[in-house]
């Protein structure tokens, strides 16, 4: 029964492959697919279990204080992005380019140590960051302590992920959600009782399952892991981190910022009701395009020639639109109905929402697609990724005061399109003229 479904199952992705790119499945297709079909598993079981944990949050804190818990989320992706500094995105690339243990041992090594000492100059700066700069931004310093923990354990989190994806470890790295997702929902069930229930509760047991899941993937690559520091690779990872990270604080910019600018202009119970919206279209949308592209940047790395890839794209782009965006409409309806009376659903955000999400994923494809090219890729997506997030902080501090929630998906979207656009226009750069 187990075989001729997982065949069926074959023949549907066949067919709909055949009639998209007009083609068969080469050998190389087939194991992106098996590939993909490990993590896509192994994130839909996850996805179950952070979906319940993310609702009874919703459900059980109200608004006021799941806007408090998604504030901390919010500040935390700003400040662990100086303490990777784009060295796990190096990592992945070249472990990802050649499968030699003793040149996959120096590079995590060095990465390791590498980020070691900048996750402690961050939290230094960090400690040491002035009341007013708070106070301006309305964050307490019990909130913002909370994000300099929660960041240091994220960062970990995404270091030791991102070292299973670029080994091509992909069946470990299909596991890493089901089992951080199992242990967050059961932690949180354990301690819910707790009265009065507050949005620490929650970030406590974030905190509790990436320190556990941590561990657990430490343990699974211990035979990766020496004292060595690797000066030439130093230097190698330096030169694509440096790039990378202006693309990664320019990526977590222009969704985070919204939340944090709705907190300032607004309230942080509008931040909540803005998160559960998130949630329920970003969020899906984003972690469809994370089970794709954890197979495919490694992939994409491999692959000499980069037209075939845009080409591939470009044909996908029209159905992943306009059926993308019919799927998260109906993800934002079901979820929100879920999360209760207390989030109002609005037609208006539910379509703005759904069409920011597409967006995120159809320019996170062509981004990823660069980036794969090496250096040169990485500096015109981080000159994309600044001109979305200077367009996106613009508008979204004159959108959101004006026009509330909605402004703040409107700035984005806007910001994206001509993101896209600029990208896409710098093609024959990298002599892409003819996809």
């Amino acid at each position: 029964m187990g075989l001729s479904v997982f065949n069926y199952f074959w023949l549907v992705v066949s067919f709909i492959y055949g009639k998209v790119f007009h083609e068969k499945m080469s050998e190389g297709v087939t194991h992106f697919f098996k590939n993909l079909s490990y993590v896509g598993f192994g994130t839909f079981i996850g996805t179950a279990f952070l979906f319940t944990f993310n609702v009874l949050v919703g459900r059980l804190l109200g608004p006021l204080e799941y806007g408090k818990f998604s504030l901390v989320q919010s500040i935390s992706m700003f400040l662990y992005v100086p303490m990777l500094m784009g060295y796990h995105n190096a990592m992945v690339k070249y472990n990802a380019e050649e499968e030699k243990y003793d040149r996959q041992k120096n590079v995590i090594s060095t990465t390791y140590i590498l980020v070691l000492i900048f996750t402690t100059i961050s939290v230094i700066i960090y400690l040491f960051i002035p009341q007013k700069i708070l106070e301006y931004f309305s964050v307490s310093n019990e909130i913002f302590d909370l994000c300099i923990l929660f960041s240091v354990l994220y960062a970990v989190y995404m270091l030791l992920t991102a070292t299973v994806n670029g080994l091509h470890k992909m069946k470990a790295f299909a596991m890493i959600t089901p089992i951080y997702s199992t242990i967050l929902l059961f932690t949180f069930l354990s301690i819910a009782y707790i009265k009065p229930l507050s949005y620490k509760l929650a970030i406590f047991s974030m905190l509790f399952s990436y320190l556990i899941t941590s561990c657990l993937i430490l343990i699974y690559i211990r035979k990766y892991l020496t004292y060595e520091f690797d000066r030439k690779w130093a230097h190698t990872l330096t030169n694509f981190a440096i790039y990378s990270i202006i693309g990664s604080m320019t990526f977590v910019l222009y969704p985070n910022i919204n939340q944090i600018l709705i907190n300032m202009y607004m309230s942080t119970e509008n931040l909540g009701l803005y998160n559960a919206y998130s949630f329920a279209s970003v969020n899906i949308a984003s972690l469809i395009f994370n089970i794709f592209n954890g197979v495919f940047f490694p992939v994409a790395s491999k692959c000499k020639d980069k037209t075939v890839i845009l080409k591939r794209i470009n044909r996908i782009a029209p159905y992943l639109i306009i059926f993308g965006t019919i799927f998260i409409i109906i993800v934002e309806f079901i979820i929100l109905n879920i999360y209760g009376s207390k989030y109002t659903i609005k037609i208006p955000l539910l379509f703005s929402f759904a069409i920011l999400s597409i967006l995120i994923v159809y320019y996170g494809t062509y981004n990823w697609t660069f980036s794969s090219e090496g250096l040169d890729g990485v500096k015109l997506v981080n000159k994309t990724s600044i001109l979305i997030a200077i367009i996106n902080v613009i508008l979204a501090m004159f959108f959101i005061p004006y026009l509330g929630l909605i402004g703040a998906t409107i700035s984005t979207s806007i910001a994206l399109v001509i993101g896209v656009y600029f990208l896409l226009s710098k093609g024959k750069y990298f002599k892409y003229d003819k996809i």
